[in-house]
């Protein structure tokens, strides 16, 4: 299944559509790659994060939050290409899930570099970086990073054998944190986003065999992602 959100949503509503596509996975053995942007700048937390404890420096204390699914620091959602994968426990590679940030990490990777910007895996850990409040300024050795600075990031929700992994690509700072600078600061050059997005649906298509584009005016959906939706706001 394939969803490209046209419109930006709330991170209310994007944590509802990727909460019912791992319910889908689980349920329905489906398989869906997902991406979409956000309507405002909002602060995700992760899963084992209290909410109410974690400590906001001042520029982002009046910001909308959410919980994701995923565990890890906070992420400010801003000026990003934000994706989801979500993957059933009957799939092959449901057994080695690091190879789904491997996966998904290469096609970005590839996709950039077809667009003259060059990435590359982080491949080592930083630990020394993972004090870090916003999650981008953490080091993972599953990081995309571009000269020394983390342009992509994932994290992973295993429930009943099935996977969730999303992940934020930072196209432009946001004037909240511009200590976390994006790809057109690092390089002059904007994203083509349509053609990324074209290229990494083509380069998984193993994972799938066809990606069929999901019907979102069926009631059920927009029914089940409403009553999700309230648990987020």
């Amino acid at each position: 299944m394939l969803l490209q959100e046209g419109e930006p949503s709330s991170g209310a509503r994007n944590m509802a559509v990727d909460e019912w596509l791992l319910g889908q996975a689980i349920g329905q053995s489906w398989l869906a790659l997902r991406f979409y942007r956000w309507s405002e700048p909002t602060l995700s937390v992760g899963y084992f994060q209290e909410r109410s404890a974690v400590p906001l420096p001042a520029s982002l204390e009046h910001l909308p939050r959410v919980r994701r699914l995923s565990g890890g620091g906070a992420i400010l959602h801003d000026r990003e290409l934000t994706y989801s994968l979500a993957l059933p426990a009957t799939h092959p590679l449901g057994s080695t899930p690091v190879e789904l940030y491997r996966l998904m990490h290469r096609a970005m990777i590839m996709g950039l570099a077809e667009q003259g910007i060059e990435t590359r895996m982080r491949e080592a850990e930083q630990a020394e970086l993972n004090g870090a409040f916003l999650c981008f300024l953490r080091g993972d050795r599953h990081d995309v990073i571009l000269g020394k600075h983390k342009i992509l990031g994932s994290a992973q929700r295993r429930r009943k054998g099935a996977i969730l992994q999303h992940g934020s690509l930072i196209l432009q700072a946001s004037r909240l944190a511009p200590e976390v600078p994006g790809i057109e600061e690092l390089t002059g050059r904007a994203v083509e986003t349509t053609h990324l997005m074209n290229f990494v649906v083509a380069h998984l298509q193993p994972l799938a065999q066809d990606w069929q584009p999901l019907d979102r005016s069926l009631p059920d959906y927009q029914r089940e992602i409403s009553r999700l939706e309230v648990h987020y706001c």
